[in-house]
């Protein structure tokens, strides 16, 4: 409480009206959410066949797990000196491993097409588009959906990190009593701390807003909702004859939440990973990539303009 009252001290004009609209957002959020859950449409069975699903489940742990850390390494290393490697050489290494890590599953994708699912798989009174699944995925793709899509996200956002903050504070409670131990520390991602420690107009801010707001989503988004999400489907329905998709989305959710490795973000990361993988088979992967950036975007912007009120 006394941290949350420092904080509040602090507080500057962009502070109160970084609340205020992320409240707002939430809120409109809210709605958002309730038009989601009335939209018509039934979950439809995937198409993929056992063997594309293990090909699409291994390409995409592969390619974030392995590709990503080693491409990123490797350039790194070539960046360092006697004095080690600075901040934008790591940002730019990080990018170039993230190229690599898109760069594989989109190879993977066009010589197994069916390995890359880029199509909505939702069943809808729409007439059905013909072609490709990625011309499927342009053809849900439109700025509205993709704005009732980030809406929902903040709403859940926010409900997730108080649900949060709610847990931490109670963890607190019960280990100075000494009924268990110490709650893990609510502090944010590491990348959080880079953006607030690099000023906006230096090369090492631009090479960040690369990273965040291009490379990662685009990764992310081919690795998760495009080849780990389906797979895990496909792999799910063959061991069960009951309706498994919600298991494929807390397991994508958790693989998500766990990768980015930040405790205090674990529940907001969850959220946001298996709820992108309802907008992947509503509306394709393509929305999912547009949604992805703009949420990181919009985070990178108040983080400069709002230092105080982004990082409560």
């Amino acid at each position: 409480m006394d941290e949350l009252t420092q904080s509040l001290d602090a507080f500057g004009p962009w502070d109160w009206a970084c609340v205020v609209v992320n409240l707002l957002a939430a809120l409109i959020g809210i709605y958002a959410l309730k038009c989601w859950h009335n939209l018509p449409g039934k979950s439809g069975t995937t198409t993929l066949s056992l063997g594309d699903a293990m090909m699409s489940l291994g390409t995409g742990l592969l390619a974030f797990g392995v590709i990503f850390g080693v491409v990123a390494g490797l350039v790194s290393q070539s960046f360092s000196t006697y004095f080690g490697v600075s901040q934008a050489h790591l940002f730019t290494a990080a990018f170039c491993g993230q190229l690599a890590a898109a760069a594989t599953m989109l190879g993977m994708g066009a010589l197994a097409p069916r390995t890359l699912d880029w199509a909505p798989s939702v069943e809808t009174d729409e007439p059905k588009s013909a072609g490709s699944s990625f011309r499927q995925a342009i053809r849900g793709f439109s700025v509205p959906r993709g704005l009732l899509a980030l809406l929902s996200i903040f709403a859940l956002g926010l409900a997730a990190s108080l649900v949060w903050k709610g847990f931490h504070v109670a963890w607190e409670q019960f280990a100075v009593r000494g009924w268990a131990g110490p709650p893990p520390a609510d502090e944010p991602q590491e990348i959080v701390n880079a953006v607030l420690k690099t000023d906006v107009d230096s090369w090492r801010f631009f090479t960040i807003t690369l990273a965040v707001t291009i490379g990662a989503p685009i990764m992310e988004e081919l690795a998760f909702r495009g080849m780990i999400y389906p797979g895990l489907s496909r792999l799910a329905a063959a061991l069960s004859e009951r309706p498994t998709r919600w298991i494929a989305i807390c397991i994508t959710g958790a693989l998500f939440s766990a990768a980015h490795l930040s405790p205090s973000a674990a529940l907001p990361l969850f959220a946001f990973g298996a709820f992108m993988c309802l907008v992947r088979d509503r509306y394709g992967l393509l929305t999912c990539m547009a949604v992805h950036c703009s949420f990181n975007a919009w985070n990178l912007v108040w983080l400069k303009l709002a230092p105080n009120a982004s990082t409560l």
